[in-house]
């Protein structure tokens, strides 16, 4: 059962991977086919002219709003950030396998047989992976916000 369960999340994860590969390339690739975007002029409306209005009496002179100050820039690592869409997927996918394996690890203890050698160190590298992802995806969501506010 934990052979099937761990071969099954790698062929999961190697079919994920190759489908994921395969979509961003053929985008690219129509992306490249369908060349530019082609932008039309629009032809603008023909304004009327109102008639102007009657004057109003001065009360008093309206106070002058605060300057707010001009938000600067994002840096160039935050828009590079904000442009990879990928983390968020990724982790998502690293973050199921990592809780199928301690899955399989706990069924793997609580039976006679003992785990093969090197399978707790496999588990405890995919659970650092799936949190490096995480974090990154979550910089990457920051990222997009602050490009997006700028």
């Amino acid at each position: 059962m934990a052979y099937v369960l761990v071969m099954g999340g790698l062929a999961l994860s190697v079919s994920f991977t190759l489908g994921w590969v395969l979509w961003r390339s053929g985008r690219w690739v129509w992306g490249l086919l369908a060349g530019p975007p082609v932008r039309r002029r629009v032809q603008p409306k023909p304004r009327t002219r109102k008639a102007p209005a009657p004057p109003r009496p001065a009360a008093r002179p309206a106070p002058k709003p605060a300057e707010k100050p001009t938000p600067r820039e994002p840096w160039a690592l935050t828009r590079w950030l904000a442009r990879r869409h990928s983390a968020l997927p990724l982790a998502s996918l690293a973050l199921i396998l990592y809780g199928l394996t301690r899955v399989v690890e706990f069924g793997m203890t609580q039976r006679p047989l003992s785990p093969p050698p090197g399978y707790h160190s496999l588990v405890d590298a995919l659970g650092w992976a799936a949190a490096t992802l995480l974090t990154l995806a979550l910089l990457n969501l920051v990222a997009r916000w602050r490009c997006r506010e700028g």
